[in-house]
């Protein structure tokens, strides 16, 4: 029997560092982004800028929002267990001028790991 669906992988699929929003309801950031990169065969590493209940253009939403100094806490914690070697760093939302410094200083370390980092 044949298989119902055929995926065509990368011949090079990698590890991905995606930094992006996540809503509860609806589809957007990481929420959309972790499942087709897995389907391409890439281990993704999910980092949620935001968690919201649901997207900002609706009426109201409510939620929390990650700070550099948080995010820099995961980025430490990664490093602390040899995890920071990435080939793709994924970005998205970023609610706050420190949150960006962060991800700008998270850069040059993932690129002091992996000089070909991919940033897209």
């Amino acid at each position: 029997m044949a298989p119902i669906l055929s995926l065509a992988l990368p011949s090079d699929t990698g590890r991905v560092l995606s930094i992006q929003s996540h809503t509860v309801q609806g589809y957007v950031g990481n929420k959309s982004a972790v499942f087709p990169l897995q389907l391409l065969g890439y281990d993704v590493d999910p980092i949620n800028s935001v968690q919201f209940s649901n997207h900002t253009g609706y009426p109201s939403f409510k939620g929390q929002v990650l700070n550099g100094q948080q995010l820099w806490d995961l980025i430490e914690g990664l490093e602390a267990n040899d995890l920071l070697y990435y080939t793709h760093l994924l970005t998205g939302y970023i609610g706050s001028v420190s949150f960006l410094d962060t991800i700008l200083e998270a850069v040059r370390k993932l690129r002091s790991v992996n000089p070909n980092l991919i940033y897209g």
